[in-house]
């Protein structure tokens, strides 16, 4: 079934908004959240903070604390799912997270002017640190205590969550999330450093290809309603989980950002 992307709240108008679904609208519900809008991010972006360059410098240090965990919080999700279709899907991302894309996001990715031998069969992990090594990062950086703390809190949420707050969390929270907090970061970058598309291919790939994740997760969020609506509260409390420790970690960043 194909997707439809959806407006910001902003656009909707109510007589469009009474009529969406209630995963659609915890899908807007979580993309006007302060996780997806933190003042870290819009600060990043301008660059209104202390150091433009050494904050983006060290949000490469403690974000790669989270990234270098996704694929094992998509296997802890993956062991929850029992839909056999939509295991599948799980499965497909953790396989691009191993860099393996297909023709179709191939074609799509060459149209934003991104080359397939910068991203063909390198994990996205490594295209993090491809990042770092070109702000000259030292890969030996120690992580601040509140990345980890995030991290295994997340790792917690999909262990010990639901299948259907499994899916509210790396799903509507995460997945249908991300391509708007890497906006922010994308522009950031490309105002406040020398970097080249190649150095921070990362967040413009994953702005694309979650993307098509993200749709794929708040389809089988609409499954799980469908078949018992109940799991909606469940998705929800999930995603509140998720949005609720990136607020967590962007306020640590903000913090730190104040003494670079």
């Amino acid at each position: 079934m194909k997707l439809v992307l959806f407006k910001t709240l902003a656009n909707i108008t109510n007589k469009q908004f009474n009529i969406m679904s209630e995963v659609e609208k915890l899908v807007i519900e979580a993309q006007n959240h302060r996780a997806v809008n933190h003042p870290y991010l819009i600060a990043l972006q301008d660059g209104t903070l202390n150091n433009p360059y050494l904050a983006i410098k060290d949000f490469s240090i403690q974000y790669s604390g989270y990234t270098t965990w996704f694929p094992r919080f998509l296997t802890a999700a993956i062991s929850k799912i029992t839909n056999h279709s939509h295991r599948a899907h799980l499965l497909d991302n953790l396989c691009e997270e191993s860099g393996n894309i297909d023709s179709d996001e191939l074609e799509l990715l060459k149209k934003l002017d991104i080359k397939e031998e910068w991203v063909q069969g390198i994990s996205h992990p490594e295209l993090f640190q491809r990042f770092k090594r070109a702000l000259g990062t030292n890969d030996n950086s120690k992580i601040d205590e509140s990345t980890e703390i995030w991290r295994e809190m997340f790792l917690n949420v999909i262990y010990n969550g639901s299948e259907a707050e499994v899916i509210g969390a790396i799903g509507i929270g995460t997945e249908s999330a991300v391509k708007h907090i890497y906006k922010y970061i994308t522009v950031g970058i490309q105002s406040h450093t020398d970097l080249k598309k190649y150095d921070y291919v990362f967040f413009e790939l994953h702005s694309e290809i979650d993307d098509e994740h993200g749709k794929i997760m708040i389809q089988i969020a609409e499954d799980m309603v469908k078949s018992n609506p109940s799991n909606f509260d469940d998705i929800r409390k999930g995603m509140l989980k998720a949005l609720g420790l990136r607020v967590m970690f962007w306020d640590m960043m903000l913090e730190r950002s104040k003494s670079l």
